[in-house]
């Protein structure tokens, strides 16, 4: 059955990585990206995960470290922890990733690619992650270079729009055309390209 796609302001989250291994690194690492406040636990923990701005605590985990968190990850790949933190999350209504037990998950790590604003996002519903990231770079290529400048305009056209603009279907269709016109130009659009199309 397919996952239902949602994107999640992770500004300042506190999140918890389990783990200190090579995935508990790229994990906490991708959560650091989005802005997370992300606490590792882990008995063991990589030379490089001690270099990034994170808190560490070098222990065992138990149930209370879910305690207050948005997310948790087990990335330690012990059946038995992930067990235990399935159930624990699930009574706290806490979401909860466990690496390559999908049956544990109630969500899941898409492939990802993000540029700026922008962030592409491909599931399989954790059927097969590489097919998935196959569609992730097929679809990455379609997107044109300088396309983060392009959606920084969009968002200032859209502003805007609304206040010149007072219908709804014409503020679309002017900005369906400001899109089209930075496209077909590989570029953001001059104060006078945006002007004429105003006009119209």
């Amino acid at each position: 059955m397919a996952w239902f796609p949602m994107f999640v302001d992770l500004q300042d989250a506190p999140c918890l990585v389990i783990g200190g291994g090579k995935v508990a690194l790229r994990k906490a690492k991708l959560l650091l990206d989005f802005g997370a406040a992300v606490r590792v636990v882990a008995v063991n923990v990589l030379p490089e995960l001690s270099g990034l701005p994170l808190e560490i605590r070098e222990r065992a985990v138990c149930v209370s470290d879910i305690d207050g968190m948005c997310l948790v990850v087990d990335a330690t790949g012990r059946k038995e922890v992930g067990m235990m933190l399935a159930e624990a999350c699930r009574k706290a209504c806490v979401p909860l990733n466990v690496v390559d037990e999908k049956s544990l998950c109630s969500f899941i790590f898409p492939a990802m690619h993000r540029d700026g604003d922008l962030t592409l996002a491909v599931s399989t519903g954790g059927t097969s992650p590489l097919a998935a990231a196959w569609v992730r770079d097929r679809a990455k290529e379609q997107i044109p270079e300088h396309f983060d400048e392009m959606l920084e305009q969009m968002e200032q056209l859209r502003t805007q729009a609304k206040s010149r603009i007072s219908s709804q279907p014409d503020r679309k269709a002017f900005l369906a055309r400001c899109l089209s016109a930075m496209l077909e130009k590989g570029d953001t659009l001059s104060e006078e390209e945006r002007n004429q199309l105003l006009s119209k």
